[in-house]
C-alpha cells in the first residue's frame, strides 16, 4: 500500500500539495485517506467506520477518521450504506 496523501495523478498541483500534507499527517491517517482513495477508485462511493476498520484492521481507524473529518480531508458523502447489524452508516469519502 502507498502510504502517501492521495492526490489526482494527472494534477501536477495535487501532487505537490500531497507531498506538502504528508508529513503533517501519522502514518495511520495516510493509511485510512488511502484505503478510502483504493475504495473509490475501484468505484465505491466511499467507505463507512465499519468498513475502515475491516479494512484497517484495527477500532482504530474510526477516531482517524473522526479526525481527517475534523481536518477536511475527509467528508460526508450524504449517502449511507447499511452495516451487518442492519443499520445505516454514513460513506466517508475524500473531500
Amino acid at each position: 500500500m502507498e502510504l502517501a496523501a492521495p492526490f489526482v495523478k494527472t494534477s501536477a498541483t495535487s501532487r505537490e500539495a500531497a507531498r506538502a500534507i504528508s508529513g503533517h499527517l501519522s502514518r495511520m491517517e495516510l493509511e485510512i485517506l488511502n484505503l478510502i482513495v483504493d475504495a473509490q477508485a475501484a468505484g465505491a462511493p466511499g467507505l463507512t467506520d465499519e468498513q475502515l476498520i475491516g479494512a484497517f484492521g484495527s477500532q482504530s481507524a474510526r477516531p482517524r477518521r473522526i479526525f481527517l473529518v475534523a481536518c477536511g480531508k475527509l467528508r460526508d458523502t450524504g449517502t449511507t450504506s447499511r452495516t451487518q447489524s442492519g443499520r445505516q452508516a454514513v460513506v466517508w469519502a475524500i473531500a
